[in-house]
């Protein structure tokens, strides 16, 4: 019997996770969720849109749910390129020394994150698809962080999520315990 690999298309970072949500939905989402509240502090959605939490739908530990988590049967729905982490159709790339971005595949990008500590979207000419996703190259996740470039998206404790860039500015610290979202400049 032939065996059938499936895994999951989410990212865990301490009890956080950036997880590619609803196969059935008629858009196609990638959220930021703790397992802390059960709460989701973002939703990226392909048309370029942010949807900020606290919400209970959408989020990467709910695998019961129809919003919950998705799976890849083709068993390579996380792969890391150069500077980019690619989740299913969404992408997580540096686009420069100052940006980093959260894009769908169709090119709409959702987030930008730049390290004077501010948050900007919807600026389509910092895709992280306009570049093949190349070879593995100072991107990877480790424990408790993911790193891409000279970001970190790290777990701090178990209640906080932060976006950093190695300059020492943050552009946002995501909160498990309300799902709530506290923008830069912080430090």
């Amino acid at each position: 019997h032939d065996l059938t690999v499936a895994s999951w298309d989410y990212l865990q970072i301490g009890n956080w996770r950036l997880a590619h949500t609803c196969e059935l939905c008629s858009y196609s989402h990638f959220s930021i969720s703790s397992d802390t509240s059960m709460l989701t502090s973002q939703i990226f959605r392909n048309t370029g849109t942010l949807h900020p939490g606290p919400r209970s739908d959408y989020n990467g530990f709910d695998v019961g749910a129809y919003t919950g988590p998705t799976y890849s049967l083709s068993g390579d729905s996380v792969q890391f390129g150069n500077l980019a982490v690619q989740v299913r159709d969404w992408r997580i790339r540096q686009i420069d020394d100052t940006h980093l971005s959260v894009t769908h595949e169709n090119g709409n990008v959702s987030r930008i994150y730049r390290s004077d500590g501010t948050l900007h979207g919807r600026v389509n000419s910092f895709s992280g698809y306009a570049a093949p996703l190349g070879e593995p190259k100072c991107a990877y996740l480790a424990k408790s962080y993911l790193q891409i470039g000279d970001w970190r998206i790290g777990a701090l404790g178990i209640y906080h999520l932060a976006v950093s860039h190695r300059d020492g500015k943050t552009s946002a610290v995501y909160r498990g315990t309300d799902g709530a979202i506290h923008p830069g400049p912080r430090t």
